[in-house]
């Protein structure tokens, strides 16, 4: 490895690092954090003569068929979530209510805007961090191996998990098999990255409609 590829690898080790914690410990009002991440990601791929449509954001990858997939996939991981997992660590844990989106309960323009940043920040903006721009650089490390995509897939959703520690151990799990989620998609659908935004988005809709109505997801 010559200097030059060190200090790129350096350089991505950093980036990665700046997206997963710039979020948390700057305290920027609202989303603002995601401009900044995004103009970061932005400025590193015009320096490698890149675009997003690099990390996976197809010109005309975003179909009826996207949609389809994204409504089935968001409702089977919601299905799983409140009819598996919760019961499982209720069972097992004594488990703190979660109260994060609490805000939201039985007023809807609350949970319009919230949703609103969902498909926002939750869809797009993070699956562009984490399937596109993480993902994406990690497979380069691995680019060796036969199994690059899955090895940079399970990193990534390690990370993913590890991003939402706010929600205590109890979502840094679900977080991490929602990222493994995520990335099977973004494997099936020949790496474009419109499935797991709304999937993800999508998700993250149902979600907050079921605590908005008070439902356990």
């Amino acid at each position: 490895m010559n200097s030059k590829s060190l200090g790129q690898d350096i350089l991505k080790v950093f980036i990665i690092a700046f997206l997963i914690l710039f979020p948390h410990f700057v305290p920027l009002p609202l989303y603002s954090y995601a401009f900044v991440c995004l103009a970061v990601i932005i400025f590193y791929l015009r320096k490698q003569k890149k675009t997003v449509r690099d990390l996976g954001l197809k010109r005309n990858g975003l179909t009826a068929h996207t949609f389809v997939v994204g409504i089935v996939s968001a409702l089977l991981w919601i299905a799983f979530n409140k009819w598996v997992y919760h019961p499982f660590i209720t069972h097992f844990f004594v488990v703190e209510p979660y109260t994060e989106y609490d805000f939201i309960r039985n007023k809807l323009t609350n949970l319009v805007i919230t949703i609103i940043a969902a498909w926002i920040i939750g869809g797009f903006y993070e699956e562009i961090i984490f399937r596109g721009f993480i993902q994406t650089t990690i497979s380069e490390w691995f680019v060796k191996s036969r199994h690059s995509f899955w090895l940079a897939g399970l990193s990534t959703s390690v990370l993913f998990g590890l991003y939402h520690w706010q929600q205590g151990i109890f979502g840094i799990i679900p977080s991490f098999f929602g990222g493994l989620l995520w990335t099977l998609l973004l494997w099936r659908y020949k790496r474009n990255l419109w499935y797991p935004i709304i999937s993800h988005a999508i998700f993250d809709t149902i979600a907050l409609t079921m605590i908005y109505f008070g439902m356990v997801i």
